[in-house]
């Protein structure tokens, strides 16, 4: 190969040379290509999966916040239920107190009512009782009268015949 190399022309060594530069710079110019592809090929995977994991993030940051507001809601309602609870216990109270104080004062009012018409029913037995005791009275003083009046006539007409 020694002996090759010297044999040769120099205008024959620089297009040998001219042609592996060529070969040298066509590979080159490939093998950027393809590294430059293979670079943006990766680049592309990796804002994928950069976007990928934002995306996840995002998704977990959301479901952290539901989580929150579900818990916020659910101890709103536990807190509302508790208030409610309350209010219904102190409406029942209240409406035992009432029944107790309405009971108390019908019964009251109903005791007042009968001893008021009890009161007038007594008034009015005695009024009755008055009348009838006059018109007894009365029935016999008039019987009374007119058996003395037909003592009298007859004690007189005993007496006294013609008179």
């Amino acid at each position: 190969m020694c002996i090759l190399f010297f044999s040769l022309l120099p205008a024959d060594i620089n297009k040998a040379f001219l042609a592996k530069r060529k070969r040298l710079e066509t590979f080159t110019k490939s093998s950027v290509k393809t590294s430059h592809q293979k670079i943006e090929q990766l680049w592309r995977v990796q804002q994928r999966d950069n976007q990928w994991d934002t995306d996840v993030q995002k998704s977990k940051d959301n479901e952290e916040k539901l989580l929150s507001m579900f818990q916020h809601q659910q101890k709103m309602f536990q807190h509302k239920r508790a208030s409610q609870s309350q209010r219904l216990k102190t409406l029942k109270q209240l409406l035992e107190q009432y029944i107790q104080v309405y009971y108390l004062i019908s019964l009251d009012t109903m005791e007042k009512t009968h001893v008021s018409q009890q009161g007038a029913a007594q008034g009015e037995l005695r009024q009755e009782m008055a009348l009838f005791q006059k018109k007894i009275l009365s029935d016999t003083v008039s019987k009374r009268t007119d058996q003395f009046t037909n003592s009298l006539f007859t004690c007189r007409t005993m007496v006294d015949p013609f008179a």
